[in-house]
């Protein structure tokens, strides 16, 4: 298991044990999302054995049951547990129908997003540290004038800053060694200028940290080209989400790559891909993904030993050449799942 999946944690987050009962809110989202979130949590109660689940519902079924994409009875649950499995969403491109996250995210405030990418080349995952509720995504759009459309990218210095501290904390408890901060200050002057400028004054506090910067198309090409140069890359909400991508094709599929949402007060574990609704019901998507969060998740409340035994079960799948239809092979979402808890030693 890497150690971001052994150590990575939030101060304020609470924290389980061994002796403690887990609950966690589970919501299957749209397209494939119930098959791997089946997965993951069969996984998670391999793991740990009497997890309690709160069912809650985000994405198109819930626009059906709730009349809303979010509802708030699912923002309470996840106020109230703290901790989530999240398959992912369906949203349209274009129209006005905002994507679940949306709302999830900066209701919840979650204002981190961590991608690890296992990329083969590099002697440790790249660990990708997004900021998750500023920048374009935060979604501020109009039209002054027909055929005339405009958004606004928000930067603050608190949002910069508390994005940045997370990606030195986190950096500092897995002794690595680099930060990266990507950017493009050198056309945006305001923004992204303040993004790279308060990286820098936060890099300070981190003496034993280096710290250096790219512009997120140089970077882009670095990623592929020379993924091994990096080994965190702390950057702003849009580069981040197509950096992510970026890395995970390096890394052989998004598929393979997990992903968590972090606030003061809750955490959601996702993965990082699409509903990929074409292969919905199919039996053929990875689970990979999403189990990996899983195990991100179990880290982050403290469950380390858990979570490094779903990782080495990862490991030894792979390892063994199970593979599903996204890295070349035949194997189902079911088999990979039932490979995965025999390592585990439960089937």
């Amino acid at each position: 298991m890497t150690s971001v999946a052994e150590q990575q944690r939030t101060a304020s987050m609470p924290k389980a044990s061994k002796d403690q009962q887990l609950t966690l809110v589970r919501i299957d989202g749209d397209g494939v999302g119930p098959e791997i979130i089946d997965s993951a949590a069969r996984v998670v109660e391999a793991a740990v054995p009497g997890v309690e689940w709160v069912e809650a519902q985000a994405g198109e079924r819930a626009l059906a049951s709730y009349g809303h994409v979010a509802p708030d009875e699912t923002l309470e649950a996840l106020k109230t547990v703290g901790i989530a499995l999240k398959g992912p969403f369906h949203t349209p491109s274009g129209g006005s129908r905002r994507s679940p996250n949306h709302r999830l995210r900066r209701e919840l405030d979650l204002y981190a997003n961590l991608r690890p990418l296992p990329i083969p080349a590099a002697p440790k995952p790249v660990l990708l540290v997004r900021e998750n509720v500023e920048d374009l995504y935060a979604a501020i759009e109009w039209s002054p004038a027909q055929g005339v459309a405009e958004a606004t990218k928000i930067a603050t210095e608190q949002g910069c800053a508390r994005i940045a501290r997370f990606a030195f904390d986190l950096a500092q408890r897995e002794q690595r060694e680099k930060i990266t901060v990507v950017h493009k200050a050198n056309n945006l002057k305001l923004t992204e200028g303040m993004f790279l400028r308060v990286a820098r004054e936060v890099a300070r506090e981190y003496p034993t940290i280096a710290c250096d910067d790219l512009l997120v198309d140089t970077a882009a090409s670095e990623l592929i080209l020379h993924p091994e140069s990096f080994d965190v890359i702390l950057t702003s909400n849009t580069f981040g989400d197509i950096l992510s991508n970026v890395g995970a094709a390096v890394a052989g599929s998004l598929g393979l790559v997990a992903s968590l949402n972090v606030g003061a007060d809750v955490a959601i574990a996702e993965a990082s891909h699409g509903d990929a609704s074409q292969l919905a019901g199919a039996d053929r998507v990875n689970p990979i993904a999403m189990i990996r969060s899983a195990a991100l998740l179990l880290a982050h409340v403290g469950l380390h030993d858990a979570a490094v035994r779903i990782e080495d079960a990862v490991t030894e799948v792979l390892a063994a050449d199970v593979r599903t239809l996204d890295l070349g092979g035949s194997a189902t979402t079911h088999q990979v799942t039932e490979e995965v808890l025999a390592r585990m030693g439960r089937v």
